[in-house]
């Protein structure tokens, strides 16, 4: 299958936030959240194949990410935990926080990796014909 040359920059920018959504799962298995891993890892395969609904799943979990990312904050600063601890919570929700955001603005406003996933879908429906 042959893309045109913003599909072309939209399968890289793909791989990309595909690598970000395992990096995000794989941060997911540290906290021992596997459904979360699970779903995560589903969802960077669906991206590197131009999977829409796997695009959109990515998008609703870097927003329920950032929820709960907000909620664990609030309840490790209300335990009283060691300063060394509460260092360590920030860096970590500080580089989520960046992937979170990376990935919303880019499977939102990236018009490359959009006629990516739309030429892709489109080949799909080809092929089920």
């Amino acid at each position: 299958m042959v893309l045109s040359e913003s599909a072309q920059k939209g399968l890289i920018t793909a791989q990309i936030a595909a690598l970000f959504c395992n990096i995000s799962a794989v941060m997911a298995l540290l906290t021992l959240d596997i459904p979360l891993a699970l779903i995560g890892f589903w969802v960077s395969g669906g991206i590197r194949k131009g999977n829409t609904a796997a695009r959109n799943m990515c998008i609703l979990l870097r927003i329920a990410d950032m929820l709960v990312m907000v909620i664990i904050w609030f309840a490790v600063k209300m335990a009283g935990v060691p300063e060394w601890l509460d260092i360590l919570l920030i860096a970590a929700a500080g580089f989520m926080a960046f992937i979170d955001i990376w990935l919303l603005i880019v499977l939102i406003g990236n018009k490359g990796l959009k006629q990516y996933f739309s030429e892709m879908s489109g080949a799909e429906s080809e092929q089920n014909d």
